[in-house]
């Protein structure tokens, strides 16, 4: 009898276990999902509000120029940014009540600059154009800066859009929510964007480029690996798993790992290297950073060390962004003197221990080779007598930057300033023809390009 009843116990104790281990797999797992799907909402929404603030910029950008026969191009990039704004925009668990007017408005800047890019060729703005092209500037202001406020809650874990789409919480059931206050301000400043006349959709072109950096032999997987764990900063850390993840199809197809080097989440590097010559595409580790105790000239020069220990040589840092005790660097390839934009490589490191945490070099790998630089046919004096007259020039020096189709032009880069905002204006030193404008974002981090 004795023994029926331990044997009972022991049972009862096997399947309570069996039970305890099953439900601690499906919260594990509801867990994963939650977390897979908190991440999805928070790409759309960063995707969303730079589309945002690039359409702000081009907006700005277009008020600037001086140059007619540039034109099309902004105006191109300006519908593809505005559409790419308002598709991540309806991914986000948000009611279409609360973000109508923002989708409509992106959809008439779209619809607008296409209409710009319809007319003849050499045809100057309006100044009927510009008034509405400051309004629609005034009215991207605003949502950007709405956005803005949505990432520093969401940052600061004020709410979370997993949470806002289950509505389940007290706090989101009556539509509380930080997110759904602030598209709803935004939303509501939306009601007096000028009537736009526009013909219709812009039809988008296709991206063909090879990557014209991606050489060598190719790799195994073992060398692959063996590339990656040595180009890896771990900072002292040790690796106590290595696994192979889904290998990168398209452009550039490459091998994926991931390094453990602790037990939490984030303790796990993930790289990718390329199977024609193994490669270092991009690397990241999320680790949370401490307080910051490196400057950041201390950081640029750490980043400038490390392309120069992994063998990337003739880099220039470009320029910078501090963000959550991290300091990204934009580094350019240089050709003698000449700055050559498209070769691009981002670095971010650690303030509070030196750490390369990512090292992105998609634009180098896509356009990295050995250029025949034409001479230039106006000199800098001709180039400069081509800008806007509004412009005051601030610094000048010689680039070479990407055109549409994957072309690229010798051009005069001029840092000029007008009424509080900071511009870099190319002009073609072949032509003299205005080629582009980027506009610079002074922020507390550093400076943005846009």
């Amino acid at each position: 009898m004795k023994n029926r009843y331990t044997a009972a116990i022991i049972t009862l104790a096997v399947l309570f276990g069996v039970t305890a281990l099953w439900g601690m797999f499906q919260v594990k797992e509801r867990r994963v999902a939650e977390t897979q799907l908190e991440n999805k909402y928070n790409r759309a929404f960063y995707e969303s509000l730079q589309r945002s603030k690039n359409v702000e910029a081009l907006l700005s950008k277009g008020l600037a120029s001086g140059s007619s026969s540039n034109t099309d191009n902004l105006f191109a990039d300006l519908w593809y940014n505005a559409n790419a704004a308002q598709e991540n925009l309806h991914q986000l668990p948000l009611s279409h009540q609360v973000v109508a007017r923002t989708s409509k408005f992106l959809t008439q800047v779209g619809d607008y600059a296409y209409a710009i890019t319809k007319r003849d060729q050499g045809t100057k703005l309006t100044e009927r154009d510009r008034t509405t092209m400051r309004e629609l500037y005034g009215k991207s202001q605003n949502l950007t800066k709405e956005m803005s406020a949505v990432q520093r809650q969401a940052s600061a874990g004020t709410f979370k859009w997993t949470e806002v789409k289950k509505g389940l919480d007290s706090k989101f059931a009556k539509g509380s929510s930080g997110a759904d206050d602030s598209f709803r301000r935004v939303d509501s400043q939306m009601q007096e964007i000028p009537v736009l006349i526009y013909d219709g959709p812009f039809s988008d072109h296709l991206d063909r480029a090879k990557p014209l950096g991606v050489t060598g032999k190719t790799v195994t997987s073992g060398q692959a690996q063996k590339s990656a764990r040595s180009f890896i900063d771990f900072k002292g850390a040790k690796v106590s798993e290595v696994e192979s993840t889904k290998e990168v199809k398209g452009k550039i197809p490459a091998y994926g790992f991931e390094f453990r080097t602790g037990n939490k989440p984030s303790d796990v590097i993930t790289i990718n290297v390329t199977k024609t010559g193994g490669h270092v595409v991009y690397y990241t580790n999320p680790r949370l950073v401490g307080k910051a105790k490196i400057s950041v000239s201390k950081a640029k020069s750490l980043a400038e060390d490390f392309l120069q220990s992994r063998g990337i040589k003739n880099m220039m840092p470009t320029y910078t962004l501090r963000a959550n005790n991290t300091l990204t660097v934009s580094f350019a390839y240089k050709q003698r003197d000449v700055v050559i934009y498209p070769d691009l490589i981002k670095v971010m490191v650690a303030l509070d221990n030196g750490q390369i945490l990512t090292y992105d070099a998609m634009g180098f790998l896509m356009s990295h080779h050995k250029r025949d630089l034409p001479k230039a046919k106006i000199s800098i004096d001709e180039a400069r007598k081509k800008l806007n007259p509004e412009l005051k020039v601030k610094a000048e020096r010689m680039a070479v930057i990407p055109t549409a189709g994957k072309h690229e032009v010798l051009a005069y880069e001029f840092k000029a300033e007008m009424r509080g905002d900071t511009f870099l204006v190319y002009i073609n030193a072949l032509t003299g023809g205005e080629e582009h404008i980027f506009k610079l974002l002074k922020t507390p981090g550093g400076t943005l390009v846009l």
